[in-house]
């Protein structure tokens, strides 16, 4: 189905739960009017995986420690700074748009060791390792756009 479409499906079975309050109290029936509108629901909220990258041998893994390592740096080192567990783990699940231009730009959050995160950091590493730019470190934007 149609994305554009699901918020028309939703319309329809809050108009059904209106009509019929008695049955807004069986679960397993509203599930199915969903799944007969859009399928199975948990489809719409499952990650897409990225598609494998096809950069040399350990440039990802590179450029994903150099942005965390240039975090913890700015940030006063490991000992008053962690990045989120994504820039630990493996590099093809880090947080990177490639640029298009031989640089990756990784976006992700960190803070205090142990604390939620309360720092955002955007850098940009060229895939040789050459150029290592620090292009936001600071507090995590709002939906404001503060």
């Amino acid at each position: 189905m149609s994305r554009k479409l699901i918020p028309l499906a939703l319309a329809s079975i809050a108009l059904s739960l209106s009509v019929q309050p008695a049955f807004g109290q069986n679960i397993d029936s509203i599930r199915q009017i969903i799944e007969g509108f859009i399928g199975d629901p948990t489809d719409l909220v499952k990650p897409t995986p990225k598609p494998a990258p096809s950069y040399e041998p350990g440039a990802l893994t590179r450029t994903m420690n150099l942005a965390r390592q240039a975090a913890e740096n700015a940030n006063g080192g490991l000992n008053n700074y962690r990045a989120e567990q994504a820039m630990y783990g493996p590099a093809a699940e880090a947080p990177y748009k490639d640029n298009g231009n031989g640089t990756l730009t990784y976006t992700f959050l960190g803070g205090r060791p142990a604390q939620p995160p309360s720092l955002q950091s955007v850098v940009t590493v060229a895939l040789d390792g050459s150029l290592v730019n620090i292009d936001y470190n600071g507090p995590i934007p709002t939906a404001e756009g503060d």
